[in-house]
């Protein structure tokens, strides 16, 4: 089945009067938005808008992989770029902080098409940093995290110099920052927004949704998940999703670049139910935080990411073969725990297990879950102690 490359294909010598943007167009210009320019680009060249065409004509980006910058997102970006559809697609107010002390993960950028007068907010989603998915589970327990109020500056900074329709967009967690601070934005700048184009992201706490400026946002709201969505499916939403197919399952979904595209009506393909295990996460991570108090919560998540950083693993990217010293290290660590914050991880993820167990007891086409190795251990460390 087709994917978002092989759609770039078909249109690369397409004007957009040829064929209108479209929902593929815009998450193709999101899904660049992973990608580290500050690698490339001067920080004064970030400040100013600049052509991407212009920028990569003559050049091999010759990136070093990563969690996050994949071959396919490079593949992707080079097949925009080079493109005549995107000739004058431009970026500029890139910024991107990784803060260890306020515990914050965040990317932002603005895409342009001048010619018809559109442009894209785009917040990153969550990067190969260990802060970066600790602040992702804070999520769960608080109303407000650092990116948050990093989202909502970046717009109030960005949006009045504007003009034209105005998309602000997100996958995974940078969804999640742009409906929060679309959501938590004065009146004036939410008039500024056209569409919301919230990609595969966690949703609101609860209180949000009640604000009249959500309510206000739904109809500009664009929600995609894939059918067997593990992250779109968290916190709340009062928005329909479209769902679409992909490759995979599970959280291999996730990658955007994994969605099935009709290349006869140049969109994704689309499912009318998600998946069983998709529903019962959904049902199995409300659940959790309604029951688990937001202090047990916040212990579980110090517990997990501080013991992963304080072993010297600081990205996804240093788990690996070279990194065997700090992956014994890691679990050293959670065996030195004290019998009380052995528990507390153990009696947390023990409840998210049961009420995972008890959701799919109602549907017995799916198994039972075992608990996983790493909880037996910790029992089993708690127990020898």
């Amino acid at each position: 089945m087709a994917q978002l490359i092989d759609y770039l294909e078909k249109v690369e010598n397409l004007t957009f009067d040829q064929e209108p943007l479209n929902i593929l167009d815009k998450v193709c210009i999101n899904e660049i938005g992973y990608l580290t320019y500050e690698k490339w680009l001067t920080a004064s060249d970030l400040k100013k808008p600049i052509n991407l065409h212009d920028f990569a004509e003559g050049k091999e980006l010759n990136p070093d992989y990563s969690f996050m910058v994949t071959k396919e997102r490079v593949e992707l970006a080079e097949a925009i770029v080079r493109s005549r559809r995107f000739a004058s697609l431009s970026l500029s107010d890139y910024r991107s902080v990784l803060d260890k002390e306020v515990e914050k993960q965040f990317a932002a950028m603005i895409f342009s098409l001048p010619e018809l007068d559109y442009h894209q907010l785009v917040f990153r989603g969550t990067d190969d940093s260990v802060i970066g998915w600790k602040e992702d589970f804070q999520l769960t327990y608080s109303r407000e995290i650092p990116a948050h109020r990093s989202a909502l500056a970046f717009l109030s900074e960005h949006l009045p110099n504007l003009s034209g329709h105005i998309a602000v967009s997100g996958h995974s967690k940078g969804g999640n920052l742009a409906l929060y601070s679309a959501v938590q934005s004065s009146t004036a700048l939410r008039e500024q927004i056209a569409e919301l184009l919230l990609l595969d992201s966690p949703g609101l706490m609860k209180s949000l949704l009640e604000k009249p400026s959500y309510q206000e946002l739904k109809a500009r709201m664009t929600v995609i998940r894939p059918q067997d969505s593990v992250v779109g499916v968290m916190l709340y939403w009062e928005r329909s999703a479209q769902l679409v197919a992909a490759e995979g399952i599970g959280f291999a979904q996730h990658n955007a670049l994994s969605w099935e595209v009709d290349l006869a009506t140049n969109d994704f393909v689309h499912e009318d139910q998600p998946t069983e295990m998709s529903q019962r996460l959904e049902e199995t991570f409300q659940e959790w935080i309604e029951t688990l108090p937001n202090q047990e919560l916040k212990q579980v998540c110090d517990l997990v990411f501080d013991t992963i950083l304080d072993s010297g693993i600081e990205s996804l990217d240093d788990i690996g073969i070279q990194a065997l010293p700090q992956i014994g290290q890691m679990l050293q660590e959670f065996g030195n725990l004290s019998d009380k914050q052995k528990k507390v991880l153990q009696d947390g993820f023990n409840q998210l297990l049961w009420i995972f167990w008890k959701s799919g007891n109602k549907k017995t086409s799916l198994s039972k879950l075992e608990l996983p190795d790493f909880i037996k251990k910790l029992s089993e460390l708690r127990n020898h102690d």
